[in-house]
């Protein structure tokens, strides 16, 4: 039940945390593309495999914590639907501009994913950790 309660309130925090961000977010779209969940979206795969990948933060946490920090934080705090929803809204009115949407967030996503793995092995490495 503990697990569930981390989660839930991990999961507020996030979800808040993605609000205030796309709320101030200045260019919250360039044309039609939706900038503020693509740059929530980057942030958020650079983070959670930072975090996955960096035994130093692993292992600074209990499992309770790691959990509510990964699933709840930053589950919430990125979102696959509204991405689709943005996508599908783009779409009707400008399809190669949804093509594109949908191509670079998963490129750029697994690019920040990447940069999160190189991050979190140096950090590793300088630490001395395995």
């Amino acid at each position: 039940m503990r697990l569930y309660i981390a989660v839930g309130i991990g999961g507020m925090i996030g979800a808040s945390l993605r609000f205030l961000l796309s709320s101030f977010i200045l260019f919250e779209s360039f044309g039609s593309l939706p900038l503020a969940t693509f740059f929530v979206n980057i942030t958020g795969a650079f983070i959670l495999t930072f975090i996955t990948f960096s035994p130093a933060i692993k292992n600074a946490f209990s499992k309770t914590t790691f959990t509510a920090l990964t699933t709840g934080l930053i589950g919430s705090y990125t979102t696959f639907s509204t991405i689709i929803v943005e996508a599908i809204e783009l779409s009707f009115s400008e399809m190669n501009i949804a093509i594109l949407y949908i191509i670079g967030t998963v490129l750029f996503g697994l690019l920040a994913s990447l940069l999160g793995i190189i991050a979190a092995t140096k950090m590793t490495k300088e630490r001395g950790e395995s």
